[in-house]
């Protein structure tokens, strides 16, 4: 059974707080060591689809940042003299590099939303590749794909409807 798409013309904007965000920590084959944040920006309510439970449904903006923490002195070059954008970032993809987390602990991003619902996220990385291109310090750029994040979400009892018997 297919899920319903989330209709945002019904959905309203909740405002949340941050109770913790974790940068989560990756080292790549070519020896270079990243960081990555998962941030949440934006979370929708829907005002009518529930779930079979009679729970809202929430949609949710949640866009990864990633850092580069160290690199060996042979990956670094000349820095890029030309802006980086996503597509040179694109057009100019060298290697895909292998990685596992470095973090070894189970960090999620935890979120208070206003109505009282606990949102809780964790980035999923589906690769990293290295780029040809620079940054400032001569360092590598890498392009991370992500996919949808991982999460918990605990509604808020006061917001949960009783479904309708047929």
């Amino acid at each position: 059974m297919s899920q319903t798409e989330f209709n945002t013309v019904d959905a309203e904007l909740v405002d949340f707080k941050v109770e913790e965000e974790h940068w989560q920590y990756y080292d790549l084959s070519d020896g270079s060591k990243l960081k990555i944040k998962l941030v949440l920006t934006q979370v929708l309510r829907s005002r009518n689809q529930m779930n079979k439970l009679g729970e809202p449904i929430y949609s949710w903006n949640a866009p990864t940042f990633l850092s580069i923490v160290s690199c060996l002195n042979s990956l670094r070059s000349r820095p890029t003299d030309t802006p980086v954008t996503p597509d040179r970032i694109a057009d100019n993809i060298d290697v895909e590099v292998d990685f596992k987390k470095a973090s070894k602990n189970d960090e999620w991003n935890v979120y208070t939303l206003t109505d009282g619902t606990t949102l809780q996220l964790k980035p999923k990385v589906n690769s990293i590749a290295r780029t040809k291109l620079k940054g400032q310090a001569g360092e590598p750029v890498y392009t991370v794909a992500t996919g949808n994040p991982t999460y918990k979400v605990k509604i808020s009892n006061d917001l949960i409807r009783k479904p309708k018997r047929e």
